[in-house]
């Protein structure tokens, strides 16, 4: 899985890259959309091996880093490319299978 820019197509909001000089971790472009939360989303993508291991019903693992802190809420989605928000200041809506 890789991540994709841009991130929300068709979006004017700016993108951000985290990590984009520390050399340790992989660069992620995201988008901070404004609201009471303040999420931040990044766009991934599958190989084409990682695809077809989720068609056969593989799970897909999120992992993340605390440092020993508290964690931050996350949400994963998936959301069909032709399904991506524009500008309307929100998180994309769930596919629906």
């Amino acid at each position: 899985m890789y991540p994709v820019s841009p991130v929300l197509p068709g979006d004017p909001s700016p993108e951000v890259v985290l990590a984009k000089d520390q050399p340790q971790y992989e660069p992620l472009p995201i988008v901070r959309l404004p609201g009471k939360e303040w999420p931040l989303i990044s766009r991934w993508r599958f190989t084409d091996e990682e695809r077809a291991a989720v068609t056969a019903g593989a799970d897909v693992l999120l992992t993340q880093l605390t440092f020993g802190n508290l964690f931050h809420p996350v949400s994963l989605e998936a959301v069909a490319r032709d399904a991506m928000p524009a500008a309307a200041g929100k998180p994309p809506e769930k596919e629906r299978a």
